[in-house]
């Protein structure tokens, strides 16, 4: 089979700001470019090829094709993910690693991390007054309830200092690439989360508590690599962040949830009026239309047929999640929001479809590189959206709903004001 050559752009140091400024679509801006699926793009001698859709995506999941291990950008393994984590792994070490994050997610234990999320979040929202930000309070409820259902006691910290430990992971992920003082904040909150996760580490190690086997901290505290050894201390630390630190991370997801709901799209009442049938289907909805990971890379590790361009071995490839999310090729309507769109298909699409939905990744869960916290979105979504149509009554203070897409992540720029209703 005769493959077609990869169309290729020269990004030129003068394009860069506008290519910024396109955000959440700049692969897209590419790839209309040279009009192909594929592209490769040059940049001061750094080539870099992306890809998209649901057909790409079993390419570039697949352990054969691709590799994950030296893809990551610096400044993203400094900032977001850590150096060493479960992320930056292939073959039996990414599998084993894996599988201590899978183990802690149990149906017995989603379900008491749902419990656990009902009654904190009850609890602020019943101790709320008047306007607030909903990107606020859902960054401290996230943090007070995953710390509990990880086997982090936060009963001998003040609420400032809560609030100060939530703050270091929200500058993680929102440090990363924006600004450089951002990017400073991000690897300052790097370090003072992990130097705070070592400790915790270091404690739950000089004092195990038994039976605590399927709690975060204490499967991470006595975690062991593929060779049986314990884990390094700073590399336990890494991957037991990547349960706080994602989990915290889902305040995005909640904020544009409020936009969903209360900003331009506004399907309140439709979802309101008929909630039980339309929730799981609004909330993959959510997941799908609004920008959340923009991409992800990867090496390939031999020549890959991607709809029908070859792909060399040895080339830095990236997927684009947005793009595959808003493939015109495989949805209908994909720019529309369709609360309705998975009706019926829901849990299929949490539990079993590994490429139609990848907001938070594809593939296996076990085996490949897909978020092995997507089951506590899912949760944490389905409290959220109960409480905020269902469970209180909310008005909407005028305030300013541009998404902007150069915002990584991104969200309303006002975060959500609602004024809650006595």
């Amino acid at each position: 089979m005769a493959f077609k050559e990869i169309p290729e752009t020269k990004v030129k140091i003068s394009d860069l700001k506008d290519l910024y400024n396109t955000g959440y679509e700049v692969l897209g801006k590419l790839r209309s470019e040279v009009n192909a699926p594929v592209v490769k793009a040059s940049l001061l001698n750094q080539e870099i090829i992306a890809i998209y859709g649901q057909e790409a995506a079993k390419k570039f999941y697949d352990a054969k094709n691709f590799k994950r291990e030296k893809a990551m950008p610096t400044p993203i393994l400094k900032t977001l993910q850590g150096e060493g984590g479960v992320q930056t792994l292939d073959g039996d070490e990414h599998y084993k690693r894996k599988s201590i994050f899978m183990d802690l997610m149990t149906p017995d234990r989603m379900e008491d991390y749902r419990k656990i999320l009902e009654e904190t979040l009850t609890q602020e929202l019943d101790a709320q007054t008047g306007q607030f930000e909903l990107y606020h309070l859902t960054k401290n409820v996230l943090f007070k309830a995953i710390c509990k259902w990880a086997g982090v006691n936060l009963g001998n910290y003040s609420a400032k200092e809560i609030d100060k430990l939530a703050d270091t992971q929200v500058s993680m992920f929102e440090g990363t690439v924006n600004s450089v003082s951002d990017h400073l904040e991000g690897l300052e909150g790097r370090k003072k989360a992990e130097k705070w996760a070592q400790e915790l580490l270091k404690e739950a190690r000089n004092n195990p508590v038994p039976g605590k086997e399927n709690v975060a901290l204490y499967a991470f505290a006595e975690a062991t690599d593929i060779n049986g050894n314990r884990l390094p201390l700073n590399i336990a630390a890494v991957d037991f962040l990547n349960i706080i630190r994602p989990t915290v991370a889902i305040t995005v997801w909640v904020d544009l949830m409020g936009d969903a709901l209360f900003g331009p799209n506004n399907v309140y009442k439709k979802l309101k009026q008929n909630f039980e049938h339309l929730q799981d289907s609004f909330i993959q909805e959510m997941r799908r239309y609004y920008p959340f990971f923009p991409m992800v890379p990867a090496i390939s590790k031999r020549d890959v047929n991607i709809d029908g361009y070859l792909v060399p071995e040895g080339s830095w490839v990236v997927l684009d999640l947005y793009g595959t999310n808003h493939d015109a090729r495989s949805l209908e309507n994909p720019d529309s929001f369709v609360i309705d769109r998975y009706v019926g298909r829901t849990k299929q699409i949490s539990y079993d479809e590994e490429y139609e939905m990848i907001a938070q990744g594809g593939g296996d869960f076990r085996e490949m590189h897909r978020c092995a916290g997507e089951w506590i979105t899912l949760h944490t979504l389905r409290v959220f959206s109960d409480n905020l149509v269902n469970n209180y009554k909310f008005s909407v203070p005028e305030q300013n709903w541009k998404v902007p897409m150069n915002k990584f992540p991104t969200f309303p720029e006002d975060k959500v004001l609602l004024f809650k209703d006595e």
